[in-house]
């Protein structure tokens, strides 16, 4: 039954964006250096979250897990991202988003954006560097346009995802990826598998998780080839709330996005 519904109002564990430009440059101008330097893929950073419904808003609270491999390195390289996303709007189930002032998640203040969207990004080496998420998840809302004042603490533990995300896709092969208690803490889960020309979603119940999840490979020979890491596999477990303000209902989410780089070939 959540998982019917968590389809229903589309929650963002499909809204999430792959960026190709590396994380310590900005222009994608094609190059030719004298010596090769080495780059990294930037971290996939979540996009406006849709709420369908009777919402006015939606709150997501993500930990992102990322890893990826450089031919200079022997393992794989992760870096660990916690991220604050907020949409709120016009009306219960408008597409039309509005300003509803200060929004804080663990006081940390989540930054306007030109789409009307709040977000705010935190790693190690950045200000904030942690959102302490692992401590719990605290929304303030200062409220707008129809939007009341919220201040709404999102209880229970945050999803997670304990098992192995494989670090190649072979469009030949049924892609098998073990679930089952190695997700926690979920409603629901998602698989995903992101290129710049396609995206593939499957949605799974979280409580329980099954054992093992197949793509087919019927399925994966649709995806383009990818030789440069550029791909994005996702272990996606989340869970939510449906909190009530002023008489208007909102979308809490606590989400897990555990990633990898990889080839498909």
């Amino acid at each position: 039954m959540k998982m019917k519904k968590l389809l229903n109002i589309a929650i963002p564990a499909f809204a999430i964006m792959i960026g190709m430009a590396s994380c310590d440059k900005v222009d994608t101008t094609p190059t030719t250096p004298t010596n090769p330097t080495p780059t990294t893929p930037s971290a996939p950073a979540p996009v406006t979250p849709a709420v369908g419904n009777n919402f006015w808003g939606v709150m997501v609270a993500l930990k992102m897990e990322f890893s990826y491999n450089m031919p200079q390195l022997p393992v794989p390289v992760s870096v660990d991202y916690e991220m604050g996303v907020a949409n709120f709007y016009n009306g219960a189930g408008s597409g039309t988003i509005v300003d509803a002032g200060t929004v804080s998640v663990n006081s940390n203040d989540l930054a306007k954006q030109t789409n009307g969207s709040y977000y705010l990004n935190a790693t190690a080496g950045m200000t904030p560097s942690t959102l302490n998420l692992d401590n719990g998840v605290q929304w303030q809302v200062a409220g707008g346009n129809d939007i009341p004042a919220i201040n709404y603490n999102h209880t229970g533990s945050f999803p997670g995802f304990s098992g192995t995300v494989p670090s190649e896709i072979k469009k030949s092969q049924d892609l098998v990826i073990d679930l089952g208690s190695k997700v926690s803490g979920a409603d629901s889960v998602y698989v995903v598998i992101v290129t710049s020309a396609q995206t593939i979603i499957k949605a799974y119940d979280g409580n329980p998780a099954p054992a093992q999840v197949t793509i087919a490979a019927s399925e994966l020979g649709t995806l383009p080839t990818i030789t440069d890491n550029s791909a994005y596999l996702e272990i996606v477990p989340f869970t939510y709330a449906t909190p009530t303000f002023g008489g208007k209902q909102f979308v809490a989410i606590k989400e897990t996005a555990v990633l990898s780089a990889v080839n498909i070939n």
